[in-house]
């Protein structure tokens, strides 16, 4: 991704849909390419909360990264010092159309078809987002805003669309009733990209 993998050498879409995991840390480069393939019209489904948190620079020649900014630090190669948590907060927000909550924030969910148990999620914070799920979360602590929407949720960017699932999907992604409704989401935006 940090090499522009997703586009041939006219900058043109090389895929239709990308599905991501916990994508925590990510180049600037990489953050640039998915932005552009969603914005070619390419699809991403955000499996997973926390995504695009903290900017990282990659050294292909012993493959390590390093931090740059975000975890509320960033580093220069040689001194770290306090500084943002979410590297690309309002950016993301435009995007995207979610920002990472915080740790251990929701105990629990009012809807909750998949038994989740709450621990890193991204909240809706784009009001262009389209609402497919809403966890409608309960019991929000150690945070001042305690009146968020916790969803699953489409937003069109550009020729492209974002689907981010909200929750941190990894934990049941062998739940039967999660894989049906991602299913239905996989169909859904695999017919539409057909139709493009």
């Amino acid at each position: 991704m940090n090499k522009g993998s997703l586009f041939d050498k006219n900058n043109r879409n090389l895929y239709d849909i990308i599905i991501l995991g916990h994508q925590e840390y990510v180049t600037q480069k990489e953050y640039d390419n998915f932005k552009q393939f969603v914005s070619n019209g390419g699809i991403i489904i955000l499996l997973d909360g926390n995504v695009f948190y903290a900017e990282v620079r990659y050294f292909d020649n012993n493959n390590t990264i390093s931090l740059v900014k975000g975890h509320g630090w960033a580093y220069n190669g040689k001194t770290a010092w306090k500084s943002v948590n979410e590297r690309w907060k309002d950016e993301t927000k435009a995007w995207v159309g979610s920002n990472y909550f915080c740790y251990m924030c929701v105990k629990i969910f009012k809807d909750n078809p998949f038994g989740y148990i709450p621990h890193e999620e991204q909240y809706v914070s784009n009001p262009k987002d389209i609402i497919l799920l809403n966890y409608n979360p309960l019991a929000v602590q150690n945070t001042i805003n305690k009146n968020i929407t916790i969803a699953t949720y489409e937003l069109n960017y550009g020729k492209g669309i974002i689907i981010a699932i909200g929750i941190y999907s990894d934990d049941i992604i062998q739940n039967k009733e999660f894989d049906r409704f991602f299913d239905n989401l996989i169909v859904k935006y695999a017919l539409h990209s057909d139709t493009k």
